[in-house]
């Protein structure tokens, strides 16, 4: 069976460049620790169209958002 698992990657305290801003240190995808918590709302379909900065002036990557796309930066509406 496959599972969701609660790493790094999943996790809202995840910033650019794969930084834990909880932390203040540098991780990796597969990381994890005890006070991970899951941005519910990233899933396979959260790419540019779905996020909230998508063609805004926020959006950390203006020149390659597109369909698709998605980056650490994603954020829900």
């Amino acid at each position: 069976m496959i599972k969701s698992v609660n790493t790094c990657l999943n996790c809202e305290s995840l910033e650019n460049a794969l930084k834990c801003s909880k932390h203040n240190l540098s991780v990796q995808i597969d990381n994890v620790c005890d006070d991970h918590s899951m941005k519910k709302a990233f899933s396979k379909m959260s790419d540019c169209l779905s996020c909230l900065n998508f063609k805004k002036t926020n959006c950390p990557h203006p020149e390659s958002a597109k369909d698709g796309m998605l980056c650490f930066s994603w954020t829900s509406y």
